[in-house]
């Protein structure tokens, strides 16, 4: 009789477990799957690229796509427009599809993984590059010495309208991998990422972006590019 009572308490005992379980589910599931691996059917590129957005979300950085592309050629759009706004604000990595193409023409031929951010006045920029494309130890001096074949370089700096309907972004921070750049040093790498003539004021720790026409001023705040129409 008693081991019919003990047998009758264990599975009232499991049914209760089984029934928080269920009901709990939207909580551990997840955890578990992403100790497994990724969710059922998913492959190791699928978990691999999930993990790598969720890092981008949770530190602010976004990916410059196609998309995002889109996005900041419409809203330039509307920009010019007969009886468009007087400003539009983009999203960081709408403002960098926007002008990718005079991106690509200041960044190392090997660099991809493009991501970017704002945080305060400060566009950042991040992206993986190999070392030999930024001068090596010709420019990075003992640092050079500390770093792989390729690293993850960050630029950020405050993004300002120099002459001709260029923007100007200042160098203020430079990382390569777990180091920052001394400032003295910043001059020299911004020199030998420049692939084309420098603009004018571009003296320095300075890269040239050009603005597409219809564009008159930029400024960067609150997590935005704020593009303003030409003053007439």
């Amino acid at each position: 009789m008693f081991g019919c009572l003990r047998r009758l308490v264990s599975l009232v005992v499991l049914l209760v477990i089984a029934g928080v379980a269920w009901v709990t589910r939207d909580r551990w599931l997840p955890v578990v799957r992403t100790a497994i691996g990724a969710s059922p059917g998913s492959t190791p590129a699928d978990a691999a690229r999930a993990d790598s957005l969720a890092a981008l979300a949770d530190t602010g950085w976004v990916p410059v796509t196609y998309s995002a592309a889109e996005r900041g050629r419409a809203e330039l759009a509307r920009l010019r427009a007969r009886k468009g706004p007087a400003l539009v604000r983009l999203a960081p990595a709408d403002f960098a599809g926007l002008v990718l193409d005079s991106l690509d023409a200041q960044l190392p031929r090997s660099a991809d993984s493009l991501a970017v951010r704002v945080q305060g006045r400060e566009l950042q920029v991040r992206m993986s590059v190999k070392l030999g494309d930024l001068g090596g130890q010709q420019v990075l001096g003992p640092l050079a010495g500390m770093l792989g074949d390729r690293e993850r370089l960050l630029l950020g700096g405050e993004l300002e309208t120099g002459a001709a309907g260029t923007a100007l972004l200042r160098l203020r921070r430079v990382r390569l991998g777990d180091f920052g750049v001394p400032g003295p040093v910043i001059p020299k790498l911004a020199a030998a990422l420049r692939r084309t003539a420098g603009a004018p004021g571009t003296e320095g720790g300075t890269l040239a972006l050009p603005l597409p026409d219809g564009v008159g001023d930029v400024r960067v705040a609150d997590g935005r590019v704020t593009l303003y129409r030409p003053v007439p």
